[in-house]
């Protein structure tokens, strides 16, 4: 969330250098790290895309607030996809909504042929 605030342009390259270091942020790989130190290592992960002036940015916006329990400056929206989630009874993940409509086509193995074919089948713009 931090890098589509500070490079909404910029997220969907993001998430193709993600998406192959994601191992790293698994359950067992991150077990030992804080969590300060994973939104370290992720927006490292950003800054070749995003550059560094971007990048600090991004980790200024994952700096705990003032209050003990008030989150970083992107935990409001966290918390409204969540909200969108719970309302929409979803529990578990992959679910996507479509127009606000849950799409249970949608599969957690879908490589790109099947998410082309899905955009060009909803996508009337």
């Amino acid at each position: 969330l931090a890098v589509a605030r500070v490079a909404p342009d910029q997220l969907l390259n993001y998430l193709d250098v993600l998406y192959p270091v994601n191992e790293t942020f698994y359950d067992i790989p991150a077990s030992t790290l804080t969590p300060v130190q994973i939104r370290e290592k992720l927006v490292g992960v950003a800054e070749p895309v995003i550059g560094t002036e971007k990048a600090a940015a991004a980790n200024e916006l994952l700096k705990h607030k003032s209050t003990p329990n008030g989150g970083v400056s992107v935990t409001e929206e966290l918390k409204y996809s969540i909200k969108v989630s719970r309302q929409n009874s979803i529990h578990a993940s992959p679910t996507v909504l479509w127009d606000g409509l849950i799409q249970g086509q949608v599969s957690s193995s879908w490589g790109e042929k099947e998410w082309t074919d899905f955009f060009n089948a909803n996508v009337t713009a």
